[in-house]
């Protein structure tokens, strides 16, 4: 770290420059010289594009530089350069890429003013001044690739470097859990609280397909303008209306008769969605003022199949609990067998899913440029918290609820060009996003009510965390960029601010839990309960104020630099600073004083340096290297605000310590208030640790690209990532290890076959008045290697393709996912502090990945008659085809059933700190999902109509069209204890209980039908 604050202040103290172009925009540059090689200065440069009105007036300075940034990424750019005593030279058909900074290498003929040099540059494959490692989908792929939902950024899985986090709509790069940003038209979109994408991952859709133009995925070493990421970088750009009108109406539909069953769902349930809607866009005055509008629909039905599957446990197909027994009467487990029919049949879910959106531009003059865009989200989607289509756990109920999500996003720009090297583009983003969840009333009727019960593993109560607001955030952000062409140097700094404010009403497990460790101890409390017993292992409930206002204030500058320092050679130098505050707690618990202080870290500086050398015209080396810092997390702030134990007090209360067991309550009754006594030590506390620093990762990447041929080029990437200081939970009030107790380990016919021995934490905890006390720290790191090679062919002859693939190996000492990363409420590590006890593969490693896209217009034949035309011409083929290896799914874990050791601190895991149920003589997170193959693919006819400026679309669309399947989910059960045994049972470990798939819940074949109007 010594040498990373050293180097960035040294870049901070000399002339930097900027590499890439700015998010949500492009840019165009270039070095003018005569045949000779000499440069040619003052070189008249304009850089134009008629259908967007654009027009950009340069000179060239005394190096024969010029360059045009922010621009609005598109085609039909043109640059044409004159000077006197040479020919004038035109460069047309230029297409624009989003963060692409197109360099143009420029020789003037000598010659008279009579004639003109063309030259079709519209697809640079080589790009000589690019470091990082990116990769853009075009508009052709977002609108002809097949797409399941609509929800254009599933597309990002297209580029390497990058895999899906769960089944739900994450990402990871490059092996970090979350951390990534999203950028829509330069502004940030990230939500704060949740660290995801606006409106998170469970709706449809953030905006609609098609109101985004292209967006562009930054897996790694990504310029100092970027910032509030250790992850990737996932880069937006809208469309905007130009000099003609253009437009679709779209309609898509999909219904029950098209799926294929899912593996989990004992039948086919209905399903029926629609999608329609439409998009416009045009001038209002030419050359000036332009528009683009676009709707997006959804209405869908999906029911939800659930089931209840635990092996030891469970019953599924007579549907009866297992195992209960004496001291329980026969009519008890008959009792509580009458809570489990529910949990197997069809639950109602449907959803509605609006999108509204739109943008002007405005060209004020040749020096000013204006534009405005608004985004609207309604989401409302009855029991629609769970998206699977199946649920082998119950959760269609148990974990479900009503789930409603709205969404405002104002953005605004000003582009602003002083003189003719200086640029200045400011921005201001306006964003709220508001999510509130409630229990669906009708599925509450004939279980528990709101009481939260488990048995054995087995969750039978609604989900605890219901109802919520969580959150209701508010985001400004302001943002200004400079650009300043000098000589060989192309500087470029900024600044931007973001104030977020959170709004929640959330009281987690304010109906109270019970937890059982057997079904016999559930059915001698659920009925005939006559002496008051209390046979549950744990009761927790909360209470206090739910609701919670808080703000955090990130500001972040930055200076970088691109200097070209030979025709071959451009180095990048740059350096980042930020820092975030917090809004500080009112209330703060005088016996941990910590809870009245959220530490946001100190230093936050970011050096980052790249260089591109062009070997020759085809061949480019890039490499890179800097340090990335990740931003504050809302979800964690608002944990830091209500685990103090006094604006909101969690109390759990174990059997295994006799003054919480004669405190706690008889089932199925709940606390009216806390429960109070000196040494009761059922209050949760939470804080971070005074020296806590903000996680960060240090990447470095190598780079070759090589063109083939005219339209192809292939890039290989060697990717290195090591996460630093990400932060991890240690319990500072748990008692210290105590003696060793020895596990007998017995094979399925009950024959010992060895031991195992671990000291165990035993009550009392060091402070009686309080139970878990989490302290936030730096304990974790990640580490992660790859090879991740790209093989793109440009359009040409009517087909384009991209091939990914990326080998990669992720390390970590409890990382997680990215659900993992957001409120650290808890521990999860085996011994308390000791992170190096769970080094292993992580559950974001995946080893091979490989995806290959397409879309062909087929050949036609040359004739012109009615049938030709109609029938045997214009048909279009495009294909998702995904290769990847399987991730781990956990480690194996251990069922217990008693207590093994009188007086342990927890009956979850063996030593008795409850931390992690795994077993802890195997290696972590060993247990790998099978691997997954699968084709998405879409047949299109497509009918010209009127002049052929209007067509018709039709197409037909499989996601996952062989129907090949692997759970992404596997039991993981391998030991089960009593009485100090550990019996191995083999039939609960490595069984698939889950096949989740984004968007549709299922990886089970879907087929839809659609037709798009485009005129």
């Amino acid at each position: 770290m010594r040498f990373c604050l050293a180097l960035s202040l040294l870049l901070l103290s000399s002339t930097l420059a900027f590499a890439q172009a700015a998010g949500g925009v492009a840019g165009i540059s270039g070095v003018v010289r005569d045949s000779s090689g000499a440069v040619v200065p003052n070189a008249k440069v304009v850089v134009s594009n008629d259908a967007q009105g654009l027009v950009r007036n340069l000179t060239t300075n005394s190096a024969g530089v010029f360059a045009a940034p922010a621009l609005i990424p598109a085609s039909g750019y043109k640059v044409t350069v004159n000077q006197s005593g040479f020919a004038p030279y035109e460069a047309g058909d230029l297409t624009l890429q989003v963060g692409q900074n197109m360099n143009l290498a420029i020789t003037l003929s000598v010659g008279q003013t009579t004639t003109s040099i063309e030259v079709n540059a519209a697809a640079q494959l080589i790009e000589d001044s690019k470091t990082d490692v990116s990769q853009v989908v075009n508009t052709q792929q977002i609108t002809e690739l097949p797409i399941n939902g609509r929800r254009v950024d599933s597309f990002v899985l297209l580029t390497p470097g990058v895999s899906n986090d769960a089944t739900f709509g994450l990402l990871s790069f490059r092996g970090v859990a979350g951390n990534n940003s999203f950028l829509l038209d330069g502004n940030d979109n990230t939500e704060q609280f949740y660290d995801e994408n606006a409106g998170r991952t469970r709706i449809q859709s953030q905006i609609s397909q098609d109101a985004v133009q292209e967006f562009q995925v930054v897996s790694a070493d990504f310029s100092a303008e970027y910032g509030r990421a250790m992850g990737g970088v996932v880069n937006t750009v809208t469309k905007s209306g130009t000099n003609e009108t253009h437009g679709d109406i779209f309609y898509f539909l999909r219904s029950t008769g098209f799926d294929a069953k899912d593996p989990f769902s004992a039948f086919n349930p209905t399903e029926h969605r629609i999608q329609t809607g439409a998009s416009i866009g045009g001038p209002i005055i030419k050359n000036k003022l332009f528009y683009f509008l676009s709707v997006d629909i959804t209405r869908r039905n999906f029911p939800m199949v659930d089931s209840q599957i635990k092996a030891g446990v469970l019953d599924p197909v007579n549907q009866v609990w297992l195992g209960c027994t004496l001291p329980a009467t026969p009519a008890q487990c008959q009792a509580i067998n009458g809570l489990l029919p529910r949990f197997y049949g069809q639950i109602p879910r449907t959803a509605d899913n609006d999108l509204y959106f739109g943008r002007v531009d405005y060209h004020f003059n040749e020096r000013n440029t204006f534009s405005a865009s608004f985004n609207y989200l309604r989401w409302l989607s009855p029991n629609g918290i769970q998206t699977g289509l199946s649920s082998t756990t119950g959760a269609a109920i148990t974990g479900n609820g009503d789930d409603s999500v709205f969404v405002r996003n104002g953005k605004a720009t000003w582009t602003w060009v002083p003189t003719n090297t200086v640029v200045n583009a400011f921005r201001y983003g306006l964003d709220t996003d508001r999510q509130a969840d409630g229990f669906d009333q009708a599925e509450l009727g004939g279980g528990l009510n709101y009481l939260d019960v488990s048995v054995g593993g087995v969750q039978l109560g609604p989900a605890t965390y219901l109802p919520r607001v969580e959150p209701m955030e508010t985001r400004n952000e302001f943002a200004d960029d400079v650009t300043w062409t000098k000589g060989r140097h192309t500087i470029k700094f900024g600044a931007n601010f973001v104030n977020s404010q959170d709004n929640v009403n959330y009281l987690s497990n304010r109906f109270g839990s019970y937890t059982y460790l057997t079904p016999t101890q559930f059915a001698e409390d659920y009925s005939g309960n006559t002496t008051g017993q209390k046979n549950w292992t744990s009761y927790s409930q909360a209470f206090g104020n739910p609701v919670v206002d808080y703000w955090i204030r990130e500001f972040g500058i930055y200076l970088q630099d691109q200097w070209r320092v030979s025709d071959k050679l451009t180095l990048t130098l740059g350096a980042r600073y930020e820092h975030s505050s917090v809004q500080q707690p009112k209330i703060v618990n005088p016996d941990w004083p910590q809870t009245g202080h959220i530490v946001t870290g100190p230093l936050d500086l970011m050096p980052r340096v790249g260089l591109a050398y062009r070997i020759n015209d085809k061949t480019v080396i890039r490499g890179g290297f800097g340090t990335f810092f990740a931003r504050y997390i809302g979800g964690l702030v608002d944990n830091l605000y209500t685990n103090n134990n006094l604006l909101q007090q969690s109390d759990s209360l174990s059997q295994t310590n006799p003054t919480q067991l004669a405190a706690g309550p008889v089932f199925p009754n709940i606390f009216s208030a806390p429960p109070t006594g000196a040494s009761l030590g059922a209050a949760t506390i939470q804080f971070v640790s005074p020296n806590l620093k903000t996680p960060y990762t240090e990447q470095g990447t190598l780079s070759v690209e090589r063109q083939i041929g005219r339209d192809m080029v292939i890039t290989a990437s060697g990717i290195w990532s090591h996460g630093v200081n990400l932060y991890g939970v240690t319990d500072v009030n748990a008692p210290p290890l105590g003696p060793n107790f020895t596990y007998k380990i017995d094979d399925t016919n009950g024959n010992q076959v060895g031991t195992y021995t671990t000291p165990v934490y035993l009550n009392p905890r060091p402070n009686t008045k309080y139970g878990a006390v989490y302290d936030v720290t730096n304990g974790l790191s990640t580490y992660y290697d790859a090879l991740a090679v790209t093989f793109e062919k440009r359009l040409s002859h009517g087909f384009q393709s991209l091939l990914s693939y990326t080998w990669a190996h992720e390390i970590d000492d409890g990382q997680g996912g990215g659900s993992s990363a957001i409120f650290y409420s808890g521990v999860s590590t085996v011994f308390n502090g000791n992170y190096a006890f769970e080094k292993g593969s992580g559950q974001l490693d995946q080893r091979h990945r490989l995806v290959y896209s397409f879309v062909w217009n087929l050949p036609t034949l040359h004739h012109d008659d009615f049938f030709t035309k109609y029938v045997v011409n214009n048909w279009q083929l495009s294909s998702i085809t995904t290769l990847a290896s399987g991730r781990p799914t956990g480690s194996a874990t251990i069922r217990i059933t008693d207590t093994p050791v009188p007086g342990m601190l927890s009956t979850s895991s063996l030593n008795g700190f409850g931390g992690n149920s795994r077993v802890p003589f195997l290696p972590v997170d060993s247990l790998y999902t099978p691997a997954t193959y699968r084709d998405d693919l879409r047949l299109s006819k497509i009918i010209p109509l009127w002049k052929e400026r209007v067509k018709l679309f039709l197409n037909f669309e499989a996601f996952n069209i062989s129907n090949t399947w692997a759970p992404t989910s596997l039991t993981t059960q391998v030991y089960t204890e009593a009485k100090g045994v550990l019996t191995l049972t083999p039939g609960a470990y490595g069984v698939g209980s889950a096949d989740g798939g984004f968007p549709d819940g299922t990886q089970a074949r879907r087929l839809q039908v659609s037709a798009r109007l485009v005129f």
